[in-house]
């Protein structure tokens, strides 16, 4: 049963971002974004929370993670690191907490009381006028995590540590960064993904992020580095065998990394193309994300229609 339940997590991040539109449009959950949405798995990832879990358990409240002080323990007592966790003292005036954390010799404590409550202006809250026992214990608990495991709840607040200017979902713009994008793309094809397919899902996402320029700037560095690591094992090769002919790609790719000008872009692609046009069609797109990538790298300007513009005044008329 575990591992079938396991199988429903999101594994990648297009499963991931797929998950939070969902969550959105059943609208069973307090959150009114996809990119909010995919905030709130991440967090709950870093806690070891399914995203069901972390969809109850997390919200978000002026652009930062809200989460119950219960899943913040729950994730402290799964990670291995707390020896021990005990409510020493509650009631309607305070409460006190302990914990032993593994490899310490002396246990740590916090105690919340309703005169804290009443400085930070808790206190004429009506949640907290009804169940003071309750609030008192989930604020000593969201300190106590925070002073002994920061590395288990960093950056998470629980609710009310937060100003809340009211009580409907925050709607929220995440972005994840290129670095992020790409690790994933690399867990991908580490994980035995169509090279091709998760090259194209990279770059959707980062359009969708608006980093796409980056995300191809980071995976062009990566052809043109492949590209010299197998020019140099050729060459390497050439006194002692027969050498195959570069593959079209590659070549492209090489040649590119040693130019510095957009007219050059532009003639590297007219001595190229030629041999591209014979290559997969997945293939031959990446080619051209290449090349439009150089352009804009080396300052050609006005994005591909500028590239198209350029190639068409080389090509002799009529």
């Amino acid at each position: 049963m575990t591992n079938g339940i396991r199988t429903l997590e999101p594994q990648t991040l297009d499963e991931a971002t797929t998950l939070a539109r969902a969550a959105v449009a059943s609208k069973l959950y307090a959150v009114s974004s996809p990119e909010a949405a995919l905030m709130i798995l991440l967090t709950g990832r870093d806690l070891g929370l399914t995203a069901s879990q972390s969809f109850r358990a997390i919200y978000v409240v002026s652009g930062k993670p809200v989460v119950s002080s219960d899943a913040m323990v729950a994730a402290i007592r799964r990670s291995g690191l707390c020896a021990s966790w005990r409510v020493v003292e509650t009631t309607t005036e305070r409460c006190t907490i302990e914990t032993l954390r593994a490899g310490e010799s002396e246990p740590e404590r916090e105690t919340f009381t309703q005169d804290d409550a009443a400085r930070a202006g808790l206190s004429r809250k009506d949640v907290w006028r009804q169940y003071p026992r309750d609030m008192l214990r989930h604020r000593a608990a969201a300190g106590l995590a925070r002073r002994v495991y920061p590395d288990v709840v960093l950056g998470c607040y629980a609710p009310g540590e937060l100003d809340e200017q009211s009580s409907s979902p925050a709607t929220v713009e995440v972005r994840l960064t290129a670095e992020q994008i790409v690790e994933e793309y690399d867990r991908e094809i580490a994980g035995g993904a169509d090279p091709d397919e998760a090259y194209e899902r990279a770059k959707r996402i980062g359009r969708e992020h608006r980093v796409a320029t980056r995300v191809q700037s980071i995976l062009t560095e990566r052809e043109r580095e492949r590209a010299a690591a197998k020019r140099a094992q050729l060459e390497a090769a050439a006194g002692t065998a027969t050498v195959a002919p570069i593959d079209p790609y590659d070549r492209l790719v090489d040649e590119l990394s040693q130019i510095d000008s957009p007219a050059a872009v532009v003639t590297v692609w007219q001595e190229n193309r030629s041999a591209i046009k014979d290559l997969p069609a997945e293939t031959r797109a990446r080619a051209w994300s290449e090349v439009q990538a150089a352009w804009s790298a080396y300052g050609g300007l006005d994005g591909v229609n500028g590239l198209t513009k350029a190639i068409l005044k080389t090509q002799p008329e009529g």
